[in-house]
């Protein structure tokens, strides 16, 4: 089997290093989002389901015995837990959890980097992984893509 997919970036770090930039930026120069008293609360409950989307993807990885890391050779092609739904929860999920944090931390600057931050896990991780599972799943990968949306 192939070596992974030629990602060349921890895709976590798409996700963390602009959040820590905006709080930062936000530490000099405040915004607020002024979405109403139930803001932070929308904003955990948002970091929540992200995670928890994060961890159903990664179990189901590991039931089917292959791994997460992207550089990594797979093994399995995953269609079953969140995977019926998206063909990214990670990335969902991570997205999903960074607009919850944007939100309890009332930062309009780190919720106006989301969608760079969406576009740059498109160019520099899933376009990457895709090719990959395509190369490696051939049939199977494309009978998947047509029946499963990128991200819902």
């Amino acid at each position: 089997m192939a070596r992974g997919a030629h990602v060349k970036v921890l895709p976590p770090l798409l996700y963390v290093v602009p959040l820590a930039a905006a709080w930062l930026i936000e530490s000099a120069a405040p915004t607020t989002l002024r979405l109403g008293p139930g803001q932070p609360y929308m904003g955990m409950a948002l970091v929540a389901c992200g995670v928890a989307l994060m961890g159903w993807a990664v179990l189901t990885f590991r039931r089917r015995g292959t791994t997460v890391i992207p550089w990594a050779a797979v093994n399995a092609l995953a269609t079953d837990g969140p995977y019926r739904f998206t063909r990214n929860p990670i990335y969902l999920g991570d997205a999903v959890a960074y607009l919850g944090a944007a939100l309890w931390l009332d930062s309009a600057w780190a919720l106006a980097a989301l969608p760079v931050i969406l576009v740059a896990t498109y160019r520099l991780v899933i376009r990457h992984e895709e090719s990959y599972l395509g190369a490696t799943f051939a049939g199977a990968y494309a009978a998947y893509r047509r029946r499963v949306r990128r991200w819902i």
